[in-house]
């Protein structure tokens, strides 16, 4: 059976009181565990190739382990952090309502688990937007993990009062910090990200919330702590906001950022040049930066921008910066090229490294490029790949895992005549393409730095959501769903 130490139940404070008022505390069991061992992945003909280069990436052993959770959750699973033969997991104990979000640290070996926390615990219509003033009226906007789970970005708003709260918890801190709070036309839609290293996490990557300065308000995670700790986080007070203090804006109240940054200013001779499409925090050295998709107007043409802040410069946070025309110029940089090549896609594919100096995307279904935003004249790499790419993901030795589309429910795939104009998260795309293109199924390759050969390591996927590798094991974690159901995920394991 698997072991269990149940941590202590994540407690309220009185600022937040729409959680305490509307969720109902249920008595639940946790779900049924799997866990197999499947055969060794061979090297005969049909189900792996001759490796292209020099680096062995035979897949040696492959686990698959079975769990419940939140269905808002695009990832779930995580390898940073975990050590050997273990995979750390964001579960739903419980059942129908009143679930406990949980974080299991699992051995895939055998399915047993250790509890070392809990996050939140839901509340009747929890994932539906009510529109009525009842207790079905609060509801989650969004949930984003950082890249280890050990801290969860939760939105939440309720249509019927257009108010809405950003909370960050942190795991083994009772209480969760209040990073923003409005009680009157919250601007919703906001755009959580967290930094590739965990370090910096922002609420508002698009800077909705700040009066129209663009402002995006970005936290240092390591002092998430010490400022729990506190105790003068007041959002009534009246006392001068300081680095621990709320910044009262409007009707909202806005925890005082470690550092900010701006949206990209998308105005050429009063004139606007593009929209954003999307942005989302990279790591800058030691300060945090911003990397923002945007197209151009009347164009399908998209360019790639990066934000931060000149090394010898510093921005110390202040109200004052919430201003019109209070942006630090003097303090700021930033690079931007346009993605060459880019032609139509159901949805912009692209992600980029930790630091932000290079972008990778799929110029069509079948073309990867790689460009480096430092680079003038840009000389891009480009890898063609033989069938659809479903998803993938950049290596930091260079290298390329690709999900290449096997089988569709439609008899041919094709590239739209124009692009849909929307966006989804990066990590959002394997989903929305699966509906998009009817994929059933895809294998996956891996493709060495420049090399246009691949090599097969994984048959049959299904139902993919999101990919890792963890460089210090060699290990490759696919989490996928089941049942058509998005709360019953499956996690298989490569062990390279």
């Amino acid at each position: 059976m698997p072991r269990r130490k149940k941590a202590p139940a994540v407690m309220h404070r009185n600022a937040i009181p729409p959680l305490l008022l509307f969720t109902a505390l249920l008595t639940a069991c946790a779900p049924e565990e799997k866990t197999m061992q499947l055969p060794l992945v061979s090297s005969a003909e049909d189900e792996t190739q001759a490796n292209p280069s020099d680096r062995d990436f035979t897949v040696k052993k492959i686990y698959t382990y079975s769990y419940e959770t939140l269905e808002l959750l695009d990832k779930s699973a995580f390898l940073s952090g975990s050590g050997e033969n273990e995979v750390h997991i964001l579960s739903a104990a419980g059942e129908n309502e009143g679930k406990l979000l949980e974080y299991r640290q699992v051995d895939y070996r055998y399915g047993f688990y250790d509890v070392a926390g809990d996050y939140v615990k839901t509340w009747e219509n929890w994932d539906n937007a009510h529109g009525q003033e009842t207790t079905g009226d609060l509801y989650i906007e969004q949930l984003l993990p950082s890249p280890d789970g050990k801290r969860l970005l939760i939105n939440i708003r309720s249509n019927y009062r257009d108010a809405g709260l950003a909370l960050l918890y942190t795991l083994g801190e009772r209480e969760p910090l209040i990073l923003y709070e409005n009680s009157d036309e919250y601007p919703g839609g906001f755009r959580g990200s967290f930094s590739p290293g965990g370090r910096w996490v922002t609420y508002d990557a698009a800077g909705a919330s700040t009066n129209s300065t663009g402002l995006v308000p970005i936290y240092d995670c390591s002092r998430i702590p010490a400022r729990s700790a506190s105790g003068t986080e007041n959002p009534d007070s009246d006392n001068p906001p300081g680095r621990d203090d709320y910044w009262p804006i409007g009707a909202s109240a806005l925890l005082a950022p470690d550092q900010v940054l701006y949206t990209p200013e998308l105005l050429a001779n009063d004139k606007i040049r593009g929209d954003l499409s999307n942005t989302g925090l990279c790591d800058s050295g030691s300060q945090p930066g911003l990397i923002s998709l945007i197209t151009e107007k009347d164009s399908d043409a998209l360019f790639i921008r990066k934000d931060g802040l000149l090394p010898e410069k510093a921005i110390v946070p202040s109200l004052s910066l919430t201003e019109e025309k209070a942006r630090p110029i003097d303090a700021l940089f930033y690079t931007e090229q346009t993605l060459p090549g880019y032609q139509d896609f159901p949805y912009p594919v692209y992600q980029y490294s930790a630091d932000g100096g290079t972008v990778y995307y799929m110029s069509n279904p079948l073309m990867l490029w790689t460009i480096d935003m430092a680079e003038i004249p840009q000389m891009p790499q480009v890898l063609d790949l033989p069938n659809y790419v479903w998803d993938f993901l950049a290596l930091p030795s260079g290298d390329i895992l690709a999900a290449l589309v096997k089988e569709t429910a439609n008899d041919y795939l094709s590239v739209p005549e124009a692009n849909t104009g929307q966006y989804i998260q990066k990590s959002g795309t394997p989903s929305a393409l699966q509906e998009y293109w009817g994929i059933l199924s895809a294998d996956l390759y891996l493709y060495p730095k420049g090399s246009g050969e691949g090599q097969l390591l994984y048959k049959n996927l299904q139902n993919l959501i999101s990919m890792e590798y963890d460089q210090d094991t060699g290990r490759i974690l696919l989490e996928t769903y089941e049942n058509r159901d998005m709360s019953k995920r499956r996690c298989i394991l490569l062990e390279l």
